[in-house]
């Protein structure tokens, strides 16, 4: 790759990375927030990150059509500005709903970096090479949470938790400047659109009545929330069910590397084998892995070295799936891909929330709400490959 493609790929990796610090540095504190606000109900606080991704489903809808309008980057410095808004309500909270709204504003502030983030690689690239590009910035981004659950835990235990808001303005800001003087603009004025609600719901007419698309958001929709039901219980499962106390962050960071992995194996096979062939062989080796650990759970109570391999291998598929479902949702909407790509995130979002909440919800000092997750979407997502290849076949035969 060359200069400039790396330095693109590691600015567009940045601003997912900020989706990703939100999430994982807040992580190892929700025993203290939870203290804090003295929960009865020590599920509630599962609500901090469901929210933020609820904000973040929501608001792509607004921000993808916008920056078709007035253009990526002018796009992205709105969301950010939002995002230090909720960073600062989050800071200053002295209830649970307070604390809550300002996640919710931190969502509805991210929703813009990561809409953009697609939209911008959908500039530059289509198909197997944008799948190869979103891999590379997969995998950068990812190593985020290798780090930030060590750090988050470290100014928690030296601060308090309510110092992690000020990392996060500070990084935002960061961000803001670092994304002004070093990216261009990757839209033309001359492909831009005015906003227009009719365009939203022509494009949400689009994406839904394309088997391609609305199939593969469904997937990954479906595995997203399976995932954010793992980082919502990822603390207490780690310190507390399994006993792990202040190791808890570097298990998950060890875990956290599967997907890192994942999207750097990606980006080298998807050229040569293909985004639906690599995309089948990762839902295959999900499935398979939790119908053998939901057996072996059902039966006795599952050690941690065995969860340890199950997850990984779990994160590994889903980050063979981040890259390859999001550009085969895309594949066709490359006219349209400010709005296209903040429809897909927004429905794989409000399918992933309620179900990370239902999840979540049945959590009772056991794994099996993670292990029943993963059995479940992978059969369902089997179900819609092969409905998808059918139509393929019917459409070729045609």
């Amino acid at each position: 790759m060359k200069y400039r493609e790396i330095e693109f790929i590691i600015l567009v990796a940045l601003l997912m990375a900020l989706v990703s610090v939100s999430i994982n540095m807040l992580l190892p504190a929700f025993q203290d927030i939870s203290n804090d606000f003295q929960l009865k109900d020590k599920n509630k606080i599962q609500l901090c990150i469901s929210l933020l991704y609820f904000g973040l489903g929501v608001s792509q809808l607004f921000y993808g059509s916008l920056s078709d309008t007035i253009g990526r980057k002018q796009t992205i410095y709105i969301g950010l500005v939002i995002f230090i808004l909720g960073c600062s309500v989050s800071y200053l909270s002295s209830k649970l709903f307070t604390l809550l709204l300002g996640q919710t504003l931190q969502g509805l502030g991210l929703g813009a970096p990561r809409v953009i983030t697609v939209a911008i690689v959908r500039d530059k690239f289509e198909g197997r090479q944008m799948a190869r590009a979103m891999s590379f910035i997969t995998m950068i981004y990812v190593l985020m949470p290798t780090v930030s659950p060590i750090l988050g835990k470290a100014i928690t235990l030296i601060f308090g938790w309510r110092i992690l808001y000020i990392v996060y303005i500070i990084f935002g800001v960061f961000v803001f400047f670092i994304f002004k003087y070093r990216m261009h603009e990757t839209l033309k004025k001359n492909y831009r659109t005015k906003f227009s609600l009719e365009l939203i719901f022509q494009t949400i007419k689009e994406v839904v009545t394309s088997k391609n698309s609305i199939g593969h958001t469904i997937i990954l929709g479906l595995y997203s929330g399976v995932f954010i039901t793992y980082l919502n219980l990822s603390q207490t499962i780690f310190e507390f069910q399994y006993q792990l106390k202040n190791k808890y962050p570097i298990y998950f960071a060890f875990l956290a590397l599967g997907i890192a992995f994942a999207s750097f194996i990606n980006g080298k096979l998807v050229i040569h084998l293909g985004m639906r062939q690599l995309t089948k062989l990762a839902i295959t080796i999900s499935l398979s892995t939790a119908i053998l650990i939901s057996f072996i759970s059902y039966f006795n109570t599952l050690p941690l070295w065995l969860f340890l391999i199950f997850m990984f291998i779990q994160l590994f598929s889903y980050g063979i799936l981040i890259g390859n479902l999001s550009a085969l949702a895309m594949l066709y909407l490359g006219h349209i891909a400010g709005v296209g790509a903040a429809i897909i995130g927004a429905v794989s979002t409000l399918i992933s929330v309620p179900l990370s909440i239902l999840l979540g919800s049945h959590y009772n000092n056991s794994t099996m709400p993670i292990i029943v997750g993963f059995l479940v979407v992978g059969i369902l997502s089997i179900i819609i490959l092969n409905f998808l290849n059918q139509k393929s076949h019917e459409k070729l035969n045609n």
